[in-house]
């Protein structure tokens, strides 16, 4: 396994999964630029922190299933499956359904040497906003 790809790992299970904001320090590079599913444009590692807090204010058990991962020097790409229970939060502006929601995408990573400098993810919003207006 590569640097990049035990990063991305440890990305997804301890930032998103576990709430550990005290890894960011140690994976993101202080001048990350994130482009989020969700629309968000944002730079800084606080920026950042917000944007997490928020889809884990709204989803109760909030994991990321890694599909498929490929890295190298430098850059990683991860096929991914989002997902929670809706019960927590509004989410896209919708008050919480206390349902099982989830939603598939994929997010492009660029390394600064060890921590990750830039993060693109796309996701099936439509899909997630079907399952929130059902």
């Amino acid at each position: 396994m590569t640097a990049e790809a035990d990063a991305v790992r440890q990305f997804y299970a301890g930032i998103w999964e576990a709430g550990d904001f005290g890894l960011m320090s140690v994976l993101l590079h202080e001048d990350l630029t994130f482009r989020g599913t969700l629309g968000q444009d944002i730079v800084g590692r606080d920026g950042f922190e917000a944007y997490v807090r928020d889809v884990r204010g709204a989803l109760d058990g909030y994991r990321c299933e890694i599909l498929d991962l490929l890295a190298e020097p430098g850059k990683a790409a991860a096929r991914m499956r989002f997902g929670g229970r809706h019960i927590l939060g509004p989410l896209l502006g919708v008050p919480p359904t206390g349902r099982d929601l989830h939603w598939d995408g994929a997010a492009f990573f660029t390394f600064n040497g060890t921590r990750i400098c830039d993060l693109w993810v796309v996701g099936d919003m439509m899909g997630l906003r079907e399952q929130l207006a059902a």
